[in-house]
């Protein structure tokens, strides 16, 4: 097969992906997943399509589809374009949290993190990069911020580094927008021996306490939760029964 013959039935495959509803059958994601590389900018494309996310159903899974599947293909080739889609905020400026679009926008985002996190220790620069530049969205450097902490539950060997590192950062910046952000991928890694630390960066007034008010902080960081970032290692169907559309 010529190699505009396999880019043509990778993109005839995600049209197919964008409307079958809360689950794709078996065959379709394994079809794409056996074009590898081949399928990865169609994928992209309505993996980051806010207006179908926002359609009525089952359009608006098709961007979960998308990032789920997107997310077994380990390339770092789409962390810089999912996470400028990042958060999937409704075009119109409505919001209804049983509206099934809305429930699909905040999956979306809730999973984007874990999504990049999967790729593990081949994302991490490129994670801390985009993270560190101002020039990006808070938002979006928050998103890249987490998946780094979820990138410790696929490569735990990452751990000490990325907890010196958001530790560093919530230290020495002055933005208190960003130190909230920093602040909550910290506290994702169940650090309780900064406790006394944060609690003083509060008292400082150098933590937004708007992003992550301090009484949130302290439950954060004194829990104890072994699996609290495993779903980052979630195969792709089990991620469709523990992360249920339906």
């Amino acid at each position: 097969m010529t190699t505009t013959l396999i880019h043509l039935e990778a993109r005839e495959l995600v049209r197919q992906l964008a409307r079958i509803g809360t689950r794709p059958p078996e065959k379709l994601a394994q079809r794409l997943l056996a074009f590898g590389e081949a399928a990865i900018e169609p994928l992209l494309e309505l993996a980051t399509d806010t207006n179908a996310i926002y359609e009525a159903p089952p359009g608006c899974y098709g961007p979960i589809h998308a990032l789920r599947i997107l997310g077994e293909i380990k390339d770092v080739s789409y962390i810089e374009n999912l996470l400028v889609a990042y958060p999937m905020e409704d075009p119109t400026g409505a919001y209804d949290r049983e509206d099934p679009r809305n429930v699909a926008a905040d999956l979306w985002d809730r999973e984007l993190p874990q999504i990049l996190g999967s790729l593990g220790a081949s994302a991490v620069a490129q994670l801390w990069e985009y993270a560190d530049d101002q020039a990006n969205h808070q938002e979006q450097r928050s998103a890249a911020l987490t998946s780094l902490a979820y990138a410790t539950a696929v490569a735990p060997e990452l751990r000490e580094a990325v907890v010196t590192g958001l530790h560093q950062r919530l230290i020495s910046t002055d933005d208190s927008t960003f130190a909230a952000y920093v602040l909550i991928a910290l506290v994702n890694l169940q650090v309780p021996e900064y406790y006394a630390e944060v609690m003083a960066l509060y008292k400082e007034g150098r933590i937004n306490r708007e992003i992550i008010p301090a009484s949130n902080a302290r439950q954060y960081l004194l829990r104890k939760n072994p699996k609290l970032l495993d779903c980052a290692k979630h195969p792709l169907w089990e991620r469709y029964d523990q992360h249920r559309l339906d």
